[in-house]
């Protein structure tokens, strides 16, 4: 696929990984009885491999555009993923010499960057009076639940991304010093 054909389907795939993140949500928290509150985090694990495709400010852009539609949908408070996504974004593309060296650092990357917004998300919305944050119920019943989703989900999806990302160690990603 060209960089141009990547540059129109990014933000539509991004879209789509974020509306399929909401179903398989409900899917899990339905699963656990409600007793669990696991969230899928495609779209954080799409945005990493999408910044090997694109320039910084594009992905940028593209990143507060998909926060303000996460935020409306999904959280209905404006702010929290405006602000976590292009943060996110540009962590990814100033770590990115590293995160794409191999699939453990990629793997681990997308274990912190879900750490990352999943607590901010929640300290944001506790500082602002939006939620009551009880921390260790937060951990246990949230946390550990979208972790261990999303690494399930993050190894399920490695070498398909891989394919599709076209990364191998000829990858220029990989030769950034």
């Amino acid at each position: 696929m060209s960089r141009f054909t990547f540059q129109f389907f990014t933000p539509i795939l991004l879209f789509f990984m974020m509306l399929l993140d909401g179903q398989v949500t409900i899917i899990t928290q339905n699963l656990s009885g409600g007793t669990l509150t696991p969230a899928c985090h495609l779209f954080l694990i799409f945005l990493v491999y999408s910044v090997t495709q694109h320039r910084h400010s594009y992905m940028v852009i593209v990143a507060l555009f998909l926060g303000l539609i996460y935020d409306s949908y999904f959280l209905g408070i404006f702010g929290v993923a405006t602000l976590l996504f292009p943060l996110i974004a540009l962590f990814v593309y100033n770590i990115q010499s590293t995160v794409f060296t191999n699939r453990w650092t990629r793997l681990f990357t997308i274990i912190i960057i879900v750490t990352i917004f999943e607590v901010s998300s929640a300290v944001i919305m506790a500082a602002f009076g939006f939620s009551d944050l009880n921390f260790f119920n937060f951990i246990v019943y949230q946390l550990a639940p979208t972790l261990l989703l999303n690494v399930f989900l993050a190894v399920a999806l490695q070498f398909p991304l891989e394919y599709f990302y076209k990364l191998r160690k000829s990858h220029p990603r990989y030769n950034l010093k």
